[in-house]
């Protein structure tokens, strides 16, 4: 299996963001990236500002700069508003304790106390792993963060210090297998960065088609739907961009190719006048697309235009 940590960008933990009571969770936060994924969107820095309850745009330049860092509970809200996956612009690292569940939810800790109506000082000792949550509470938190009592009952273990098993790592999509195999064999002694794999697309493409945060989370096994929220010409164009970039059909990279061979009959059938019939579910393919594609696959098909 090629090594994934050789390919996602590098970035430092951050200390406790000093604009809220929070630190950062165990996601990667790049400034840089914040920036592209706003301006992508056409959101001014007052918008988010705006959003996240600052009264000052200065707060998101700060953490475009990497000056200052968001507290972990507005993660949640500056993804929604930029409209890009969570975990595509924040990845997360390692697994969630109770502050973690807490900030995905976008809850600030007195907010959490507030609305599970708990003790805000039993909360925050069980985040600091001094003192476990009352058996009480556990349903009341995980149904507040969205997730399973086991999650949260796992959450809280790790809050307290004690070894998590590593978790099981799922299938990874088509794309993510297509993608590394083919960073590990066209660069098989220095990986480049997402960044510089997005910049070559870019440039093969003649336009943004891709980010690179957006390249890490597919290198990472994120699910492409997820990655461009569900738009599905800017999935398919940042794959046509990619099998440019190295230099392979776009099916290759297709984590479903049959729709889109599917896609690309029913245009060849609508060009030429033809019923394509079992493409759109009549029964058997008629002879008129019989013949078209018997054309198509022969050498040297040359002008179709008589069909």
């Amino acid at each position: 299996m090629f090594p994934l940590q050789d390919l996602v960008v590098r970035l430092h933990r951050h200390p406790p963001a000093l604009l809220g009571e929070s630190a950062l969770p165990p996601r990667r936060f790049s400034g840089p990236q914040l920036m592209r994924a706003r301006r992508a969107v056409d959101v001014h820095r007052r918008e988010l500002a705006a959003a996240v309850g600052a009264k000052s745009q200065a707060i998101v330049a700060g953490w475009e700069a990497e000056r200052t860092f968001p507290p972990g509970e507005k993660l949640p809200v500056i993804a929604k508003v930029l409209r890009v996956d969570i975990d595509v612009l924040f990845p997360r690292e390692g697994a969630c304790d109770l502050a973690d569940l807490r900030c995905d939810a976008g809850y600030a800790q007195y907010a959490a106390a507030e609305a599970a109506k708990i003790s805000r000082y039993a909360l925050s000792r069980a985040e600091r792993g001094a003192r476990r949550l009352d058996d009480e509470w556990i349903a009341t938190l995980a149904a507040l963060y969205g997730v399973c009592e086991d999650e949260l009952l796992a959450a809280q273990r790790k809050s307290f210090g004690e070894d998590m098993p590593d978790p099981t790592p799922a299938t990874l999509p088509p794309l993510t297998q297509a993608l590394r195999a083919l960073v590990s064999d066209r660069f098989p002694d220095n990986a480049p960065s997402p960044d510089t794999i997005a910049a070559g697309v870019n440039s093969e493409a003649g336009a943004e088609v891709v980010r690179g945060d957006q390249i890490e989370a597919m290198l990472r096994g994120v699910e492409s739907d997820r990655v461009f929220g569900g738009a599905q010409v800017a999935r398919a164009v940042a794959i046509t961009g990619l099998a440019g970039y190295f230099g392979v059909p776009a099916l290759h990279l297709d984590d479903d190719p049959e729709s889109r061979v599917l896609g690309d009959l029913r245009y060849l059938a609508s060009r030429y006048n033809i019923d394509p019939a079992a493409l759109s579910g009549k029964g058997g393919i008629s002879p008129e697309m019989v013949n078209l594609l018997s054309n198509l696959l022969s050498p040297g098909h040359g002008d179709l235009s008589e069909h």
